[in-house]
């Protein structure tokens, strides 16, 4: 180091120049403090910024298989992709057999990783001919659709031209046709299916069902032998088959559906009174459920009377609610 006044060899330690008294420690202290504290500011301040602009989260010690198997993952993709399509599937049937299958499948990646940990990864060759056939596949179904589409409307499009007809008119004209009445139908049909799948079956009295609702109840019935299956299976199609069914058919709006949503809805709710029917009035002695013994009459209507509270608010909506649908597709009907 030189004194930078007379340019003499001076010692980093030396407070002042042996030869001509400079004082190089004030020097140090005006010029070289405060640059150094300015770059270490500034490198703080670039630092600070990586750090907010990235946030890498980074394990203490990188362990070569993981990365290898996730390495794998990245470029292998479509297997993986598939696997989990199937895996899902398989799952949704047996689930004890789908993680079986999911916990083997990681035990041979894990192996495999750990066989070829700092080795480059390459794609297999299943899949880059899953991607291909996806991408074929894929695109082949969207153009087809697209494709479907504008036939359609090209064909639409000629009709329209051979009659004179306007299409946007048309489409008014449909939309005036809609009534408030159809629009009841509609809410109606929908109260119907959130009652079906909402809301308890029975009530306290059946307390094995009480947090059934009624399309569990009916699955539930479904699953026994011989008549049951028919019988519950057979409900609960009928109980969301129909709904969706009217639904449709009203938004539709074609020129018999009004008829058709009528006579579904009148089945429905013939369905639904013979069944309360012969559910209330069951082991009663007679359809009716009246003996000409007076001690047994008592038990009978007791047990009528016990069979009817049995069943869940839900199960009375249902009930009303489909008359109710009934009576408005009625009325739907009779319009002009």
């Amino acid at each position: 180091m030189k004194c930078p006044n007379c340019g003499e060899d001076v010692k980093p330690t030396d407070k002042q120049c042996p030869n001509c008294h400079f004082d190089l420690e004030k020097f140090r202290n005006e010029f070289f403090t405060g640059q150094d504290t300015t770059r270490n500011e500034k490198n703080d301040d670039h630092q600070k910024q990586e750090t907010r602009s990235v946030k890498k989260v980074e394990p203490k010690k990188q362990n070569s298989t993981i990365a290898t198997m996730i390495n794998w993952i990245q470029v292998n993709s479509m297997i993986v992709f598939v696997v989990g399509i199937i895996l899902l599937i398989l799952t949704s049937f047996s689930p004890s057999l789908g993680w079986s299958c999911f916990f083997a499948l990681l035990i041979w990646l894990f192996i495999v990783s750990d066989k070829n940990k700092g080795k480059k990864t390459e794609q297999y060759t299943v899949d880059q001919r899953l991607t291909e056939h996806v991408n074929k596949v894929g695109s082949d179904v969207v153009n087809s659709f697209e494709e479907g589409e504008n036939k359609v409307r090209a064909h639409r499009q000629k009709i329209d031209d051979k009659l004179g007809r306007d299409p946007e008119a048309i489409k008014k004209v449909v939309k005036q046709k809609r009534t408030a009445t159809q629009l009841g139908v509609i809410l109606i049909a929908v109260l119907n299916l959130l009652l079906v799948f909402s809301g308890p079956f029975s009530s306290g009295m059946m307390q094995g069902y009480q947090a059934l609702s009624i399309s569990k109840a009916l699955l539930s019935i479904g699953r026994f032998n011989g008549k049951y299956i028919f019988i519950g299976y057979g409900m609960w199609l009928l109980l969301v088959g129909v709904p969706i069914a009217i639904i449709i058919l009203t938004i539709k709006n074609g020129k018999n559906n009004k008829k058709l949503v009528f006579f579904l809805s009148l089945i429905e709710s013939i369905v639904l009174i013979v069944c309360a029917v012969e559910l209330i009035f069951m082991n009663a002695g007679s359809p009716l459920g009246i003996t000409n013994n007076t001690v047994a009459n008592s038990i009978e209507i007791q047990r009528i009377v016990a069979n009817a509270i049995s069943f869940g608010v839900s199960t009375y909506l249902l009930f009303v609610s489909s008359i109710l649908l009934t009576v408005v597709a009625f009325r739907s009907m009779r319009q002009n």
